[in-house]
């Protein structure tokens, strides 16, 4: 992400943090929509009640509510993760990441 914060102005990129999403959905999702200049829908938060197809490898998880449980997973791995932790620095910390 530093290669397009470095390239792109500011008004051209926007980072959503994953565990702000899945903590205030609502939020997350309005500062998306008018990043993108659309009008507000609520149904926004309400994608997993579509009835529309979906042909992806997470069309299950497209029918699902927002859910909590990916959250912090990866610190299962952070003894194999060294070198990539490691690399990261602070970003391997999400409250250290940028919203």
């Amino acid at each position: 992400m530093a290669h397009w914060r470095g390239l792109l102005p500011p008004e051209r990129l926007l980072e959503i943090n994953y565990e702000a999403v899945v903590g205030d959905l609502e939020t997350e999702a309005r500062k998306l929509v008018r990043f993108c200049g659309l009008p507000w829908d609520p149904r926004c938060l309400a994608f997993h009640d579509t009835q529309r197809p979906v042909r992806t490898a997470s069309a299950i998880q497209v029918r699902r509510p927002i859910y909590r449980t990916s959250q912090g997973r990866w610190e299962a791995y952070r003894n194999h993760l060294g070198p990539l932790v490691a690399a990261l620095g602070d970003l391997a910390d999400p409250a250290s990441s940028p919203t």
